[in-house]
């Protein structure tokens, strides 16, 4: 038999991989997906963005950012920072402890919760310490028409209106629905959210009564929290991660599972889960949620309008660990980024990590018969093509001819063969051809392409050319 030839394979995909890896080895790291309806193919695989580092002049344990009033600001080890658009810091005061924090605005007062530490205001030129008896003690803060609302065990407080410092007793209450522990009165789509440890209760602002809050009857949501700061939302959806090992989104009062079921046993996985850190960005008019699992050293991302097929991997170094940025947040027309290392803004014009290399890889589904709708049979493979865009060369330095490597895995990607480098074009060379000359004979195998040179990549299919052996 001859070989057939520009067979297409499936080279875009999410990261699923199986218990059983020949079932499913797939994995995408440092792209994402992007749909492209009107576009050669559906579906394109971007390279995940840069950052470009804004200021190390302030280092250290990153507990929190947010902005109020159009300004960054951020906590540091103990101090609270604010920032400007060039990334200069001016220091405010000291914050307490080494907790994460967590915080809200009014645009004109911002509260900083140490979890069961210290609870902040800061007015725009005054940084204080709430002593308020009612509020003292809370573990979280959120706003809701003009008024802070603090999670302290077992109750929920209302503070009065537009003065987030003081709450009367009277405005207190408990989420009692279910018999689990609160861990976040979190506002969403105008409800407050009390996020438990088993179940999520929606509560409406009624605008009377003590306190101003009713339950909405129905809605409750029996999938709890495992992690507090899992807890994140995008224009469009909430998202936490279950006490299940999945992560979960809710709108319009709804809920959907959105890990898949690879993502979930991964999770389950992990021996702590309670530590994972969640936060959204939006960029190029995508939504993405964004989970850390820092004991684990492991981040995953959503693209959001995908749903359980938009997962990928994020990883700053090179070896598949963890992302490094623990926060985000959208000021000054820019999304800011931070780590204990620095100031960062994500862009899509930087291909590295605040100057250090960023490895992406593609692990694709497995080549086999089922072109030939044959299973089991031995197949002997040719030639692989990466249909992408070529020529996005630098001028000079690493990238001046990027490549990209070709590996292949007879195994279930237990283990990988080395093909070699295939150019992608220096700047300019659009025509050039992306491919991978092979001859090898095999039941299943899994390509693999991995990728570590600053430009930008943007790849959209694959063909291979493939026969039946032994024909």
């Amino acid at each position: 038999m001859t070989f057939q030839r520009d067979i297409p394979i499936n080279i875009t995909g999410p990261s699923y991989q199986s218990r059983s890896r020949p079932l499913a080895s797939q994995q995408t790291q440092n792209f994402y997906q992007q749909l492209v309806p009107e576009g050669i193919d559906e579906f394109v695989l971007h390279s995940w963005f840069g950052l470009k580092t804004k200021s190390t002049a302030v280092i250290g344990a990153e507990r929190g950012i947010t902005k109020m009033a159009g300004i960054g600001y951020r906590i540091v080890d103990t101090t609270l920072y604010s920032f400007d658009s060039a990334g200069t810091h001016t220091s405010i005061g000291t914050i307490s402890g080494t907790a994460r924090c967590i915080m809200s605005n009014d645009g004109f007062n911002l509260v900083i919760v140490v979890p069961a530490g210290t609870i902040y205001m800061y007015d725009g030129a005054t940084l204080t310490v709430i002593t308020d008896t009612n509020i003292t003690g809370s573990i979280a803060v959120t706003y809701l028409n003009s008024q802070m609302i603090y999670t302290n065990p077992p109750l929920f407080v209302v503070a009065n209106p537009g003065i987030p410092n003081v709450a009367s007793g009277l405005n207190a209450a408990s989420a009692d629905s279910q018999p689990d522990e609160l861990l976040h009165a979190y506002v969403f789509q105008q409800n407050v959210n009390m996020v438990g440890k088993g179940s999520v209760e929606p509560y409406w602002n009624t605008g009377e009564g003590n306190p101003p809050l009713a339950r909405l009857d129905g809605q409750i949501i029996e999938t709890g929290c495992a992690a507090t700061y899992s807890i994140a939302n995008t224009d469009e959806a909430m998202y936490w991660l279950g006490d299940d090992s999945s992560v979960w989104r809710m709108s319009g009062g709804s809920k959907q599972k959105v890990s898949s079921p690879a993502i979930s046993n991964a999770i389950d996985g992990y021996s702590t889960i309670d530590d994972a850190i969640g936060y959204t960005v939006t960029k190029e008019g995508q939504n993405f949620y964004i989970l850390s699992f820092p004991a684990a050293n492991k981040t995953w991302a959503l693209a959001e309008n995908l749903g359980d097929k938009g997962w990928f991997e994020l990883s700053s170094d090179t070896i598949g660990g963890k992302y490094q940025i623990t926060g985000v947040v959208n000021v000054y027309d820019e999304w800011w980024a931070v780590d204990d290392a620095g100031l960062y803004q994500l862009d899509i014009n930087t291909y590295t990590n605040g100057g250090n290399t960023i490895q992406r890889r593609r692990t694709m589904g497995a080549i086999s018969g089922k072109p030939f709708n044959k299973r089991g049979v031995s197949v002997q493979l040719s030639k692989i093509k990466i249909l992408m865009e070529t020529g996005v060369g630098l001028i000079s330095g690493q990238g001046e001819d990027p490549q990209i490597i070709l590996e292949m895995s007879y195994d279930g990607g237990r283990s990988w063969k080395h093909y070699g480098f295939a150019r992608i074009g220096r700047m300019g060379d659009w025509t050039i051809q992306v491919e991978f000359d092979i001859l090898d004979t095999f039941y299943e195998a899994i390509p693999r392409i991995t990728t570590s040179d600053p430009v930008p990549y943007s790849i959209y299919s694959a063909t291979i050319d493939l026969r039946i052996a032994g024909r």
